[in-house]
């Protein structure tokens, strides 16, 4: 009975519902980057400000709140990422939340990115403004 409680508390997405701000990335620090969950009944969907949506399914795994699925960056992103799809594996560890997102390169080869966050805008400044994030079909 206690098993099935506590499958029951995260499979409903609390644990990541909100913004949250980045503070680290393989891909490279960015005070502004910030993604955001939207659920949606059994999903979530994330999207980051920094081009990318995801939508992902809340797993019942031991104590660990775990959320994985698949995304796309958009193709309007410069670089190596513009138009990829992906994996995407979020952990919710206390207050901090575990991002492991993998593309693949034009040869095959696995484009990892691996970034931590913690709940709130990306900055709390007010004389700062926070760019809203923008819904994209994927």
């Amino acid at each position: 009975m206690f098993l099935a409680l506590a499958v029951a508390a995260q499979a409903d997405g609390h644990a990541f519902a909100g913004q949250w701000r980045q503070l680290t990335s393989t891909a490279g620090d960015c005070g502004k980057c910030y993604i955001g969950f939207v659920r949606h009944g059994d999903l979530l969907t994330v999207t980051s400000n920094t081009g990318w949506q995801a939508v992902v399914k809340i797993e019942g795994f031991a104590d660990v709140e775990l959320a994985v699925g698949k995304g796309r960056w958009m193709p309007t992103v410069s670089g190596i990422y513009g138009g990829k799809p992906f994996s995407i594996q979020f952990v919710r560890r206390g207050e901090r939340l575990q991002m492991h997102m993998v593309a693949s390169q034009a040869n095959g080869e696995p484009l990892p990115i691996r970034a931590t966050f913690e709940k709130g805008p990306p900055n709390t400044d007010p004389r700062r403004q926070v760019v809203p994030i923008q819904m994209q079909r994927i």
